[in-house]
């Protein structure tokens, strides 16, 4: 019972991270601005961390799936 609510909250929480750094970076993108390529470097590293926590909480979730 602790496991599953442990690791509930560990997918929600890397989820939801997930999610802002996606919003984060799709604010960085598209907000005005006239140094277009630093932009680009910006949210393409938001959009890394994205993908290594998007990879994370699907991991996190398939050792959930494991334990239970």
């Amino acid at each position: 019972m602790m496991v599953g609510v442990l690791m509930l909250t560990l997918v929600l929480v890397v989820g939801a991270a997930a999610a802002g750094c996606a919003m984060t970076a799709a604010y960085v993108y598209l907000r005005p601005g006239d140094d277009h390529v630093r932009t680009e470097r910006l949210a393409r590293r938001w959009l890394i961390v994205t993908a290594v926590l998007g990879v994370t909480a699907l991991c996190l979730r398939f050792g959930w799936l494991l334990l239970s």
